[in-house]
C-alpha cells in the first residue's frame, strides 16, 4: 500500500471531511493498493485532548552524566573506563552515559 498524498484541513480534497468532522480532523490520506487496484481515503482524527507537562526529572539514557569515584576505588574506576567512561581532569569526575550509571548502580554518585 502506497500513500501518495497527505492533505491537511483546508487544502483541496479535504472539504467533505472537514464539514463532517470539523476541528477534530488532523489529515486526509490517499492510499493506493497496487495488488487489488483499490484507492483508500483514510482520515486521522483527534480522539481526546488532555493537559500534559514535560517531566523534567527524567534523564535520557544516552545523556552523559558526571559521577564521583573516590581515590581508593581503582577497580570501580577501571570498570567505568572499560565501558566508555571518560575522566574529566578539570572537574575531577568521571563522565559516562546515564544508562551505564543505572546498570552499575551508581546513581547516588552522580554530581
Amino acid at each position: 500500500m502506497i500513500t501518495r498524498r497527505t492533505l491537511y484541513p483546508g487544502q483541496p480534497g479535504t472539504k467533505k471531511w472537514l464539514n463532517k468532522y470539523g476541528k477534530k480532523l488532523v489529515c486526509v490520506r490517499y492510499r493506493y493498493d497496487e495488488i487489488t487496484k483499490k484507492k483508500m481515503i483514510t482520515i486521522e482524527l483527534v480522539a481526546e485532548i488532555q493537559n500534559w507537562e514535560k517531566n523534567v526529572n527524567i534523564i535520557p539514557k544516552n545523556k552523559i552524566v558526571k559521577i564521583r569515584i573516590k581515590y581508593g576505588e581503582a577497580d570501580l574506576g577501571r570498570k567505568v573506563k572499560s565501558i566508555g567512561g571518560k575522566w574529566n581532569k578539570k572537574e575531577k569526575v568521571w563522565e559516562l552515559r546515564y544508562e551505564f550509571v543505572l546498570g552499575l548502580g551508581l546513581t547516588e554518585r552522580m554530581v
